[in-house]
C-alpha cells in the first residue's frame, strides 16, 4: 500500500486527504493519504524519517515550506 499525507502546523483543517482520498478510490490505488501534524521546528526531522515510516511522499502546507524546501536543499 502507497502512503503519502499532508504536513502542517496546523493540518486539522485540510481538505487534502478528502480530495486525494476520493481519487485513491476511483482509480482503485491500494494507498492511504493522512494529515501528519508535524510541530515547527521538526520539519527536517520529519522528512528525513518518512520514509522509515511507510511514506512514499508528502504534500507541504503553510507554515512549512520554506523548512521543507531548506531541508530539501541540504539532502
Amino acid at each position: 500500500m502507497i502512503r503519502a499525507g499532508i504536513i502542517g502546523w496546523p493540518v486539522a483543517h485540510s481538505r487534502s486527504p478528502l480530495i486525494h482520498g476520493y481519487w485513491l478510490g476511483k482509480y482503485r490505488i491500494a494507498g492511504c493519504y493522512d494529515k501528519q501534524p508535524v510541530e515547527p521546528g521538526k520539519v527536517a526531522q520529519f522528512l528525513h524519517s518518512m520514509q522509515a515510516y511507510g511514506f512514499a511522499g508528502c504534500n507541504v502546507t503553510l507554515p512549512h515550506k520554506e523548512a521543507a524546501f531548506a531541508a530539501a536543499a541540504r539532502k
